[in-house]
């Protein structure tokens, strides 16, 4: 597996198999270095799956091609707002966990907060 090989894959994330390859690693230890926040590149952890964003993987090691803003597609710009709600999604869901560990007032304040609603006042 080259970075060529994944210049020309279709699919929006690559595996961290797939990426260790390239890196000639463990796909273990990349699982781990992803975990820890010490790639040079994004990944999207939801639970125990691991996955890396292929365009991220490219531009991390310089393989990605400049597109021209002109060069861009209906189609190109659809997939990368479906990647963004993918990832959006996965921070809403460890968001929603998180707050399930406040204390209810601290839960309130943070609702408060989120909606705009200043300290005190009704709205």
């Amino acid at each position: 597996m080259t970075l060529d090989d994944i210049k020309a894959m279709t699919e929006d994330f690559i595996t961290p198999a797939t990426a260790a390859k390239v890196m000639k690693m463990d796909p273990g230890r990349l699982i781990q270095y992803a975990r820890d926040g010490a790639l040079p590149f994004q990944v999207v952890i939801s639970g125990n799956r691991v996955k890396i964003p292929r365009k991220a993987f490219l531009e991390a090691y310089g393989a990605l091609e400049e597109e021209k803003e002109e060069d861009r597609t209906l189609e190109t710009i659809l997939k990368e707002l479906h990647q963004t709600n993918v990832m959006l999604d996965a921070l809403c869901i460890v968001c929603t966990g998180l707050m399930r560990h406040l204390a209810p007032e601290e839960y309130q304040m943070f609702v408060d907060a989120a909606s705009g609603k200043k300290e005190g006042t009704k709205q």
